[in-house]
């Protein structure tokens, strides 16, 4: 927090000594040390190396810019020097008044001058300082006083001063928390329905202005109960452009300059008053209240750290980490088992509820979108929620996306494909091409609404028909802007539904109307391509899987519904890879239509085809009506490494898709990734970070401990499964030896 601590006394008194034992060494500037650093100690006429003050110009001014850089963010700051002279605490002033910093001096003068001089002589050869100067120093701390402007503490007092105690707010009946306004007045009337109350407290957790269209009346607001001892006002990043535009400052937000910069000069406000309110602003707001403690910022905290002053006020702002954690539950989860509440703003990529998490309250609502102001009353019966609609907001500018026409003609997209940079072309069999896109795309991930098209897409070219159509492209969560969750919030379509994603390869059965014949295919081939046996396979399971009688009625429906048929093709022995399968199966997946703009059958569908056949399709594992419970859901699983598949493939209700593969599978691929490795004995010491797990890291040491020839010749799967059973039996030992 915005904090800034000088030491005072001579050299040799301890104030170093001091400031560890106190643990402020990580929060400190010394003079001392940036000397050495300027310049190493030198020899002196008595042969004794010393620290000079030769360049204390330099040293000086670095420390300043240094100063300066922590101020800046609002870093509790520890000037370890002796600022003998009133002159050069004074120094400070400008910079304190700037950066709105409270200025303590810890005044170590009471020591005597004799113990001074006693542990001067006992200081590392370096540090020792001449006696005369110890002398003349003294002489000088005699009539020389600390300015008025500076609290002074004596060492012993500094730990009950300087740690910042939760207050007591029980003398008020009630306690209102408010979250962004963000210059949506019409919410905040609607809530206060007047005025406030002498006997309640309101506490505002910052972003009073901007990106709303009624900035005027929430600052004339404002202004009217600057004064008020019942009003608590925390700053927001927002609220640093009020303070900046107050002072005459250069402000950094095309927001503020185009819309609400406006809005204040219009109403012709006087300056000096919102100095006067701007300078009220509190970084935080740590209270108790009827036996509870709560603790209010802007942007939120991941933990409650032992001093709340040693935080940045950037943080406190800002919040910590990055924009899109979820400090909410990463609060809950760093504070178990302690009784205190977190109350923030800022931030809710994720569109939580309120109550975000156990002891989590998020007040950021979007109100300055049309969403919903956020209000938490506090009472001794507990805390109410509130969540006030705000219908007096800005419409958002949106921009049209820009993609290949839904009704354009095969020809005009093979044409498309031909001249695309990451779309390669493989001429098969039967008239049949195969378009995918190239290794390339996939390396330099260039994606587009062609190559995305052509994944899997086979097409006769002289009947100029397609033969069999897969997916297009879909990508996991995180690995594209449009499949981040920030990005998935605001455009996911609800109901959305989770299906299973089994651990094998794509194939799919399609029909060639010029041979009156299925095509089997996988991986950019037909089955008639022998080189690539993925394709084959997939032909080989399906006779293999149906009867004639099937088969017929198989080849009927593709033919006469243009659709193909979409399966994971399990291949335990022929094909292992990293989730254990007992036998060879289809399991059908979905049902493509043969055209170029993607369409599938409804689930229900599959399902019903699957089990005329008698055949496994996939599962539904659940279905989510509103993002807050589908939230939940992806936390829970994206963090559990106990279930053991691959992940999920997520839809929403316009057929956008995603896949989330979970812990469990990614680490064992990347330790099939590194098993070459292990066996050609190479490094593989940067995979060790991937360890998750005890069970993983005992993994990777029986790895290295194994033939390498095993090692080499084994999947995956194998290896584990030695590993399981070589640990189960070492574990067995020393229960027995136990």
């Amino acid at each position: 927090m915005r904090t800034l601590v000088l030491l005072r006394g001579l050299p040799g008194v301890g104030k170093s000594t001091w400031i560890k034992e106190q643990g402020l060494e990580p929060y400190t500037l010394s003079a001392d040390q940036i000397r050495l650093l300027t310049q190493p100690p030198q020899l002196s006429v008595n042969g004794k190396p010393e620290i000079t003050s030769k360049h204390d110009h330099k040293v000086w001014s670095l420390l300043f810019d240094l100063l300066t850089a922590r101020m800046e963010r609002g870093d509790f700051t520890v000037i370890d020097a002796t600022h003998v002279t009133s002159k050069s605490i004074s120094q400070y002033k400008s910079l304190a008044t700037t950066y709105r910093y409270r200025v303590y001096v810890v005044d170590f003068t009471q020591v005597p001058l004799e113990t001074a001089l006693l542990q001067n002589r006992s200081r590392e050869p370096h540090k020792v300082v001449r006696e005369s100067v110890l002398y003349q120093m003294n002489e000088r701390l005699k009539t020389e006083k600390v300015p008025s402007w500076v609290t002074v503490l004596q060492p012993e007092e500094y730990p009950h001063v300087m740690t910042y105690q939760p207050r007591s707010f029980d003398q008020y009946e009630a306690i209102h928390v408010f979250g962004d306004i963000h210059g949506c007045h019409t919410a905040l009337n609607t809530y206060l329905q007047g005025d406030i109350k002498e006997n309640e407290l309101y506490i505002f957790a910052g972003d009073l202005l901007d990106r709303g269209i009624e900035n005027k009346e929430v600052l004339e607001w404002m202004l009217a109960h600057r004064e008020c001892r019942n009003v608590i006002v925390i700053e927001g990043n927002h609220d640093q452009h009020l303070y900046r535009f107050a002072h005459g400052e250069k402000v950094r937000s095309n927001m503020f300059n185009r819309h609400t910069a406006p809005e204040i000069e219009a109403a012709d406000f006087d300056l000096k008053e919102v100095r006067k309110f701007v300078r009220t602003f509190h970084q935080l707001t740590y209270f108790t209240y009827h036996g509870q403690t709560y603790l209010v910022t802007h942007g939120g905290l991941a933990h409650l750290p032992e001093e709340l002053l040693h935080v940045s006020t950037q943080q406190l702002i800002h919040g910590v980490g990055e924009y899109s954690d979820d400090i909410d539950h990463l609060f809950v989860q760093n504070t178990a088992g302690l009784d205190i509440i977190q109350i923030h703003g800022h931030r809710n990529l994720y569109r939580l509820p309120i109550q975000a998490a156990d002891r989590s309250y998020n007040l950021e609502g979007q109100v300055e979108f049309g969403g919903q102001l956020r209000v938490l009353k506090i009472t001794a019966d507990g805390i109410e929620t509130h969540e006030i609609d705000n219908p007096v907001y800005r419409a958002s500018e949106k921009k049209q996306s820009v993609s290949v026409q839904p009704d354009i003609s095969l020809d005009d997209f093979l044409a498309h494909l031909d001249q695309h940079e990451y779309v390669q072309e493989l001429k098969l069999p039967h008239h049949i091409s195969s378009f995918n896109f190239t290794k390339k795309a996939f390396s330099e991930r260039q994606w587009d609404d062609v190559n995305v098209k052509a994944r899997g897409l086979f097409v006769n070219m002289a009947s100029k028909q397609i033969v069999s159509r897969s997916y297009n492209k879909f990508f996991n969560i995180d690995e594209r802007p449009e499949t981040r969750m920030q990005h998935l919030v605001n455009h996911l379509q609800f109901p959305v539904t989770v299906y299973d994603k089994a651990n094998g390869y794509l194939g799919t059965v399609g029909y060639n109307e010029m041979g009156d014949e299925l095509v089997f295919t996988s991986k950019s081939y037909t089955s008639h391509v022998k080189q690539n046996p993925h394709a084959f396979w997939v032909e080989e399971l399906f006779y293999a899987t149906f009867n004639d009688v099937q088969v017929d009625y198989i080849k009927s429906y593709v033919r006469d519904n243009h659709v193909s048929l979409v399966f994971e093709v399990i291949l335990p022995e022929k094909d292992p890879h990293i989730i254990t399968y007992d036998q060879d199966q289809l399991i059908l997946l979905d049902i493509v239509k043969r055209q170029l703009s993607y369409e599938k059958a409804p689930f229900a569908e599959v399902k019903r085809l699957s089990e005329q056949l008698g055949m496994s399709c996939k599962q539904e594992v659940v279905a989510f009506q509103d993002w807050t419970s589908f939230y939940k859901w992806y936390q829970a699983v994206s963090h559990d490494d106990s279930i053991k598949e691959e992940g999920y493939v997520i839809e929403d209700n316009r057929g956008f898709m995603t896949k989330l593969k979970l812990p469990y599978y990614q680490f064992w691929k990347q330790m099939r990734a590194i098993k070459q490795r292990v066996a050609d004995k190479r490094s593989a010491q940067k995979y060790m970070q991937a360890l998750q797990t005890a069970e993983q890291a005992r993994f990777y040491t029986w790895l290295l401990e194994q033939d390498p020839k095993n090692v080499r010749n084994s999947s995956i799967i194998e290896l584990r499964s030695q590993f399981e059973q070589s640990d189960a039996a070492l574990l067995n030992n020393d229960g027995i030896n136990a």
